[in-house]
């Protein structure tokens, strides 16, 4: 039992020095890559998308938490910036996928209004909380659907996104969708069960919405859908 237990020992400590070493080799590249080791060059670096400064500042123990001064975390400004690469790497690393900034914003919420799909694909296989809002009440649902990205608003309902949630002002998504007279977004959120018929906070529905804005193809959508005045 002795002996187990010297090797053990032994093993740990070998463990802890090449680990040890591994930091030290990781920090010494950045050198020479002349980056200097901090928290604002790991987040900048995940910005333009630099996989391999990325992976450096990991290998060195960089958290993956590091923050600028409005919040924002390597995974967000990577996220918005679309640089898969280095998304992949950060979640691999451990990345929080439901970090917020100071605005209560979230890496998906950034890359669903942005429309980068293949990021939010990878932040949804992360498992995020989809209920997440923002400041104002947003969530990435809202996000795509405003900028009428329609793949990625169907990759969040079939993920589960809560279709009727509502915002500050109590507008659901497709209230915001039939605002915008994106059809599209309309349909997909229609065939998750979206309520045709809830009201805002001002006591509008989406019919109400889309008939002052003059768009008469959403409103018809929403009437074959039984929607009331």
């Amino acid at each position: 039992m002795k002996r187990t237990l010297l090797l053990s020992l032994a093993l740990a400590v070998i463990a802890l020095l090449t680990g040890c070493a591994s930091d030290e080799k990781a920090r010494a590249e950045l050198v020479r890559l002349n980056i200097d080791y901090n928290e604002s060059n790991f987040v900048e670096s995940a910005r333009q998308g630099n996989a391999e400064a990325v992976k450096l500042f990991l290998d060195a123990g960089m958290n993956t938490e590091a923050r600028t001064r409005d919040g924002q975390t390597a995974l967000m400004v990577a996220a918005q910036a679309n640089q898969v690469e280095v998304v992949k790497l950060l979640l691999q690393g451990g990345a929080d996928v439901n970090a917020k900034n100071k605005y209560d914003g979230t890496a998906l919420m950034s890359a669903a209004w942005k429309g980068h799909a293949e990021v939010v694909d990878l932040l949804l296989a992360a498992g995020p909380d989809l209920s997440m809002k923002d400041n104002r009440g947003m969530n990435a649902l809202m996000f795509a659907v405003w900028e009428n990205h329609t793949p990625i608003v169907k990759a969040l309902l079939n993920k589960g996104a809560e279709v009727n949630a509502t915002d500050a002002n109590g507008w659901t998504a497709l209230m915001r969708a039939s605002f915008k007279g994106y059809s599209e977004p309309v349909i997909a959120l229609l065939e998750k069960g979206a309520d045709v018929n809830a009201r805002s906070n001002e006591g509008k529905t989406a019919v109400r919405i889309a008939e002052e804005q003059r768009h008469t193809q959403i409103v018809q959508l929403l009437k074959d859908r039984g929607a009331t005045e």
